[in-house]
């Protein structure tokens, strides 16, 4: 089988488990994975059957062994509504506290963009959760490259309210307050993992020019948790307080 033919057979039939959520995205026997080549060219062909629609960009700074993270959102995300439906495990919903960047311009593929340039191109600084689900099976060892082929466990963002950018961009560590209905808040002290949060988006925003990915106004830009994986409660009212920056008031549901 040519690598086009098993790219478009791969890019469909990861594309199937999120529309659908129909299993498992263990890839059949004999597909395989090589390379972040491989895993760029089935992105833009998830890109492309997803109506050429991008909505975004989840994204971390390469770790020191040169892995890369990095994967488009291909649900549009949720702005600020009471109610968050989205697929949950075991009755909880699976979530990453970040910040997230919108773009106000589109930027031309190809290029290389100065970090001030980058800074023009955001249009505004919101608080987010990313909505996580993991669709590969329990006995699948999905290596690196079919993880990112899949979207790294994105199932969507929620945009919560907006923020000021300069603070954004000072938020190395925010203490984080969550309040659970009927339960007790607990706090946590949280660090992003690239430091500052535009830093991965600085990097990616190059990468994916450089790659000849389009970049888009309105493009969300997510750049890392500051406190991993979080479970939280379905159908109770959840107030997440990220100190000295804005609150988020919502109820995940299914």
């Amino acid at each position: 089988m040519e690598n086009s033919e098993k790219f478009e057979h791969i890019a469909a039939h990861l594309l199937s488990k999120r529309e659908y959520g129909s299993g498992a995205s263990d890839l059949p026997k004999g597909f395989t994975l090589g390379s972040i080549e491989d895993v760029l060219a089935i992105q833009k062909l998830m890109i492309k059957h997803n109506g050429e629609t991008v909505y975004g960009w989840k994204c971390m700074l390469p770790s020191n062994n040169g892995i890369i993270t990095l994967a488009p959102l291909l649900h549009k995300p949720i702005y600020a509504t009471k109610a968050c439906l989205l697929k949950t495990k075991n009755n909880k919903a699976l979530i990453e506290p970040e910040i997230a960047f919108i773009l106000n311009k589109d930027l031309s593929a190809l290029k290389v963009y100065t970090n001030e340039q980058i800074d023009n191109a955001v249009g505004s600084a919101h608080l987010a959760l990313e909505l996580i689900e993991n669709r590969f099976s329990k006995q699948y060892e999905a290596t690196q490259f079919e993880k990112l082929a899949d979207g790294l466990s994105n199932q969507g963002v929620y945009i919560g309210p907006e923020i000021s950018q300069k603070k954004a961009y000072e938020s190395n560590n925010i203490t984080l307050i969550v309040e659970q209905e009927g339960d007790n808040s607990f706090n946590v002290a949280g660090q992003h993992p690239g430091k500052l949060p535009q830093l991965p988006l600085y990097w990616a925003i190059n990468f994916l020019s450089a790659n000849g990915f389009k970049l888009e106004k309105n493009q969300v830009f997510i750049t890392g948790s500051y406190n991993g994986l979080m479970e939280m409660e379905i159908n109770k009212q959840i107030q997440i307080t990220y100190d000295g920056l804005g609150k988020i008031h919502v109820k995940f549901e299914t």
